[in-house]
This record gives C-alpha cells, sequence and structure tokens, in this order.
C-alpha cells in the first residue's frame, strides 16, 4: 500500500532539448514561410524573394562560427536563451512590414538570433548524453527527428496561419519561441558522465585523428550542397507554385515533402552503424540529391513535385547526420566550435541557394535554378570523391613510410 499516487516522471534534459528543437525550427519554419507569402503580397520580383530567402541564413552564417565557439566560454544556456528573445522581437516587427525592404532590413536580425540557438544547443545535447557514442547516435537521431518534425509543420501551418491575417505566422511563430524561453531555464548545463565515452567503449579502436577530421570536412562539403538545394528550393517553388495556381497550404505541404524525406533516413539511421567513416553514403546522399532537382525540374503536378522533393530530403539526412554525428564525437572542449562550423556551412548553403536560385529565376526561368542545383550536387560529388582519394593516398604514403623506419629499410 502507498502513500498516494506515483508522481509523474519528469522530462529527461535530453527530452527538453528535444522539445526545444522541435519548437525551434516549428517556429523557424511558420516565419520563413511566412516572409516569402509576404513577399510575394507585396509583389516582390523572384531577384527580391531571393534576397528575402537570403539576407538571414547570410547573418546566420557568419555568428555561427564566433557563438559556437562563444558557447565553450560563456555556457549554452546564456546564447540560447537571448537568441530566443531576439527572435520574438524580430518576428514581431515583421508583423508591421509594409515593403520587401522593409522585411530585409529585420532578417539580419533574425538570421543572428538563431545563429546563438543551434550550435550551442547542439553541443548542449552531448554534454548531457550519458552512454557514449552510441547513445550519442541515438540521440542525435531523436534531435534530427525533432527538428524536422518541426521544420516540416511549419510550412504547413503557415500556410494556414496566412489566412487569419499576413502578420499570424509571424505572431504564432514569437509565442513558441517565448514559450520555449522558459523550457531552456529547466535544462541543466551538464549531468554526471554526460559527454563521455562508455566504459566498453574506451578499448575500441577509433579512426586516427586525421582520417577523422578528413571525414567531418568531407561531412561538411556534401551536407552544404543538400542545404544549398533546400534553400534554392523553398523560394523557387513558393513562386512556381503561385504561378500554377496552387493554394497556400498546397505549397507549404509540398515544400514540407523535403523534411519527411530526410525524418524518414534520420528514423533509419538512428539505429544503424556501420555507415561511419565511409565514402559510400556520402557519394550515394549526393547522387540522390542531384537526381531530385532534375525531376524537379521535369515536374508538372504537385505530386511529382512531392516525389522530387521527398529524394532530395533522403539524401539531406545522410549529408546532415553526418555532419553533425562528427562535429560531436570529438573532443570535448571544442564541440560548440565544430558545431558552430557545421552549421555555418550548411548556413552558406541556404545562403547561395535562394540567392542563386533568384538569380537564375529572374533571368532564364523558374524552372532553371533546378539545373543549376542538379550541376552543384554534381560538382559537390565529384569533389567529395577526389579529396577522398587524396586521403587514402596520403595514409598509404604514411603506412609506407612507418613501415620503413620500422623494418629498417
Amino acid at each position: 500500500m502507498t502513500d498516494g499516487p506515483n508522481p509523474a516522471p519528469r522530462l529527461s534534459p535530453v527530452h527538453r532539448i528535444l522539445i526545444a528543437a522541435l519548437v525551434m525550427d516549428l517556429a523557424v519554419a511558420m516565419m520563413g514561410m511566412g516572409v516569402q507569402f509576404l513577399g510575394n503580397h507585396l509583389q516582390a520580383r523572384p531577384s527580391v524573394l531571393g534576397w528575402l530567402g537570403t539576407i538571414s541564413p547570410l547573418a546566420y552564417t557568419l555568428l555561427c562560427l564566433v557563438t559556437g565557439r562563444l558557447s565553450d566560454h560563456l555556457g549554452r544556456r546564456l546564447l540560447v536563451s537571448v537568441g530566443c528573445l531576439v527572435c520574438a522581437i524580430a518576428w514581431l516587427s515583421m508583423t508591421q512590414a509594409s515593403s520587401p525592404l522593409q522585411l530585409l532590413a529585420i532578417l539580419p536580425f533574425s538570421g543572428s538570433a538563431i545563429a546563438m540557438f543551434w550550435p550551442p544547443l547542439q553541443a548542449w545535447l552531448s554534454e548531457v548524453t550519458v552512454g557514449g557514442r552510441e547513445r550519442l547516435v541515438q540521440n542525435i537521431g531523436g534531435f534530427n527527428i525533432a527538428w524536422t518534425v518541426g521544420l516540416m509543420c511549419g510550412p504547413v501551418l503557415a500556410g494556414v496561419a496566412w489566412h487569419l491575417g499576413t502578420g499570424a505566422p509571424f505572431t504564432i511563430a514569437a509565442a513558441l519561441v517565448l514559450g520555449l524561453l522558459v523550457l531552456l531555464q529547466t535544462i541543466p548545463d551538464e549531468v554526471e558522465g554526460g559527454g563521455e565515452e562508455a566504459p566498453e567503449e574506451r578499448d575500441h579502436k577509433r579512426p586516427d585523428g586525421d582520417v577523422a577530421r578528413r571525414f567531418l570536412h568531407l561531412a561538411w562539403i556534401a551536407n552544404f550542397a543538400s542545404w544549398f538545394g533546400r534553400g534554392l528550393n523553398i523560394v523557387v517553388f513558393t513562386k512556381l507554385g503561385t504561378e500554377m495556381g496552387l493554394h497556400q497550404s498546397t505549397i507549404g505541404a509540398t515544400v514540407a515533402t523535403f523534411l519527411a524525406g530526410q525524418l524518414a533516413m534520420f528514423a533509419y539511421l538512428r539505429n544503424r552503424s556501420g555507415w561511419q567513416y565511409r565514402l559510400w553514403p556520402l557519394m550515394v546522399a549526393l547522387g540522390a540529391g542531384g537526381g531530385a532537382w532534375l525531376l524537379a525540374y521535369f515536374a508538372r503536378s504537385p505530386w511529382s513535385f512531392a516525389a522530387a522533393f521527398a529524394l532530395g530530403g533522403m539524401g539531406a539526412g545522410v549529408t546532415y547526420v553526418s555532419s553533425l554525428y562528427y562535429s560531436l564525437e570529438g573532443q570535448a572542449v571544442s564541440r560548440g566550435a565544430r558545431t558552430g562550423i557545421h552549421e555555418a556551412v550548411l548556413g552558406s548553403g541556404v545562403f547561395l541557394g535562394p540567392l542563386s536560385g533568384g538569380f537564375v529565376a529572374d533571368v532564364l526561368g523558374l524552372r532553371e535554378p533546378y539545373i543549376m542545383a542538379a550541376l552543384v550536387f554534381a560538382a559537390v560529388a565529384a569533389a567529395v570523391y577526389l579529396a577522398w582519394r587524396q586521403m587514402r593516398g596520403s595514409i598509404a604514403r604514411r603506412a609506407a613510410r612507418n613501415h620503413l623506419e620500422v623494418t629498417g629499410q
């Protein structure tokens, strides 16, 4: 017999971080799609829509190089909290914008605030993870699923909210991050045993530092291509779908299929091993991404666009998991700096994709940016393969020198 009902179990720090990831990207996606809807409402040209999709990622890319490293010294909570507060202020100010130029003036503040959030939060996830690399892979998988669900639902909700008023997507997004600010105060800075190897892993053979560093760089390059394609697509398909006469909610749902494909890959990789420090997953992912944008060029219905976007999302799921895993697996002292670079590289893709896509759409037509995206994937795949070949050659030469030194020949 007990004195009363058992108390409800509290959410673990990891689960609270997963909730934070979901809520933030739900809000970011609502704001981003709202910017595109508002830009179209204000009759912005495709090139201006490209700038509306570019200026925030540019600020994000530059600030991520600073905020991740800064969080290694100042702590994670301070930066993510300030980021939430500035996001809310910036997004509420967008409700008063009456021209594309006013939106362009606000968006750098939004991108800078988001940069205060993601690199510290990713490093924070590693520091509250107990159980070594296997648990880290699982938690990264849960983290990726959480923010992808947020990004996937955000465009759909933005399409629905748009019909409540032009300021509704921004107001709802601001309310979400203010609630998130409260949640963040309940997460401990670290937990006992967090961020450490499991005892059974300490004698496990790991790639040497040079190999691990090279694969980190390869994953960063591949992930750039994935986010270049995604950033380009949001700007291009929003305008293309509008000209095809599609409803805003249909446009949002179609764009979200990219994230549905990404989500499926995150769920698949969460409990899989054997892909780490292998070239073929990155090459298959880049092939899927390039093929996806070629399919999008020929698509003529929402269903065919959705199939292409889902394929691109599956490829992006592989490159993102690889990039984040290699960033978090190394030394604890520089996790924030590496996650900052991870986010800056993908941010540069999100920055360059809309910018170049908007320009090509203005000059050549609304479908031609998809051809450009496929060419970018082909170039990145070639660069990754050549870098891998150079790495293999370097390792072989080093092994030969070591053999000669040991044998005295």
